[in-house]
């Protein structure tokens, strides 16, 4: 039996619609098990007033292939005797460093903001970066590429900070830079009321969590259980984000029931001394006599609480960050690059940290 013309040619359409729909399963399938993999850029920050790394220091970062690092150039803060925000602490340069990327960082503090005039602003704008550009003469055909804007501010002070960035960017867009802002975690959970800084990516800060002032705090440093409670409104935060995690650890000091100060650096050994220091806890620690440590003063009865981060902890906020931020290039910096922090972790554990996001 014979078939028309129009009968083949409906057969030989439907043969191809099904091994195109066979083609378009299998890639689906493939698709699937193949994920793409995000693009992971390791990096650092350096957060100390002279830029002057020791060899271990330059050989962690060759270990890692580091082709960028942020690098606290100054501080901004308000000076209440002559009412005006002023620089502070600037960077200086003894170590020279080739074929790396530097990212200007500038920590602004919230009071900066909530005493300066709208007014004020563009001139405090124009300042910062040409203060940015004038220290980076330092190094020798530096091209600064990206500037990050360090400043945790909050809801009454977000306009200004906002404008601030507006003005700033006016100035470096003209020397075709970028700018980045840091992002707390709550900032992204409620960013309908806390607002989007204005930049072109965002640092999520994934560190400092809990109550540092509260005694009972196990660890302020991070807690993933609280950090749990922020992860909310991911997918729709508009920016781009890349993930600082911390590496440092320090002591904090308790009088009185009320918090002191942070002693960087403190570790269990600058407590070994039992003639003057009693473990009451894994992680407290009494004074049992009035001493000094490390330029301080201590009274008997003084209370540390020492906070660390342990290779497990950061390993499973990055299993819960690859869940939470899929943009496909991504910056892991860890805070921060100092020899005391990265002799508690070795090359290959942080490599593993990089590795875990995917």
């Amino acid at each position: 039996m014979s078939i028309s013309n129009r009968q083949f040619s409906i057969c030989c359409g439907i043969h191809v619609f099904c091994q195109l729909l066979f083609l378009m399963l299998l890639f689906s399938i493939y698709s699937c098990s193949k994920p793409i993999e995000k693009q992971v850029i390791p990096t650092f920050y350096h957060w100390k007033t002279n830029f002057e790394l020791s060899d271990i220091e330059v050989d962690y970062l060759d270990s890692f292939k580091i082709k960028k690092l942020y690098i606290k150039f100054f501080d901004v803060d308000w000076d209440f005797d002559k009412k005006d925000a002023i620089p502070k602490a600037d960077i200086n340069f003894k170590t020279i460093l080739d074929n790396i990327d530097i990212i200007p960082t500038i920590f602004i503090t919230n009071r900066t903001f909530e005493n300066i005039s709208e007014k004020e602003i563009p001139e405090l704008a124009k300042k910062t970066q040409r203060k940015i550009f004038a220290l980076s003469t330092q190094i020798p055909g530096l091209k600064i590429r990206e500037i990050q804007l360090d400043c945790d501010w909050t809801l009454s002070t977000k306009e200004k900070f906002f404008d601030f960035i507006d003005q700033f960017n006016n100035y470096i867009s003209k020397e075709g830079v970028i700018s980045s802002a840091t992002i707390r975690l709550h900032q992204i959970k409620f960013f309908e009321k806390t607002g989007i800084p204005p930049v072109d990516r965002g640092m999520l800060m994934f560190y400092n969590m809990g109550d540092i002032e509260n005694w009972l705090t196990e660890n302020s440093i991070l807690d993933l259980e609280i950090g749990k409670q922020y992860f909310k409104n991911f997918e729709k935060y508009p920016l781009d984000l890349d993930v600082a995690l911390p590496i440092f650890h320090w002591g904090i000091l308790f009088r009185d029931g009320q918090m002191i100060r942070i002693l960087n650096n403190l570790s269990e050994i600058d407590l070994k001394d039992e003639s003057r220091f009693r473990r009451i806890e894994k992680n407290r620690f009494q004074v049992i006599k009035s001493t000094y440590l490390n330029g301080h003063y201590l009274y008997e009865g003084d209370l540390f609480r020492l906070e660390s981060i342990k290779q497990y902890e950061l390993e499973a906020s990055v299993n819960e960050l690859n869940q939470l931020i899929k943009n496909p290039k991504i910056t892991i910096a860890f805070y921060h690059l100092d020899s005391l922090n990265i002799s508690n972790f070795p090359k290959d554990s942080l490599k593993i940290i990089q590795d875990a996001f995917h």
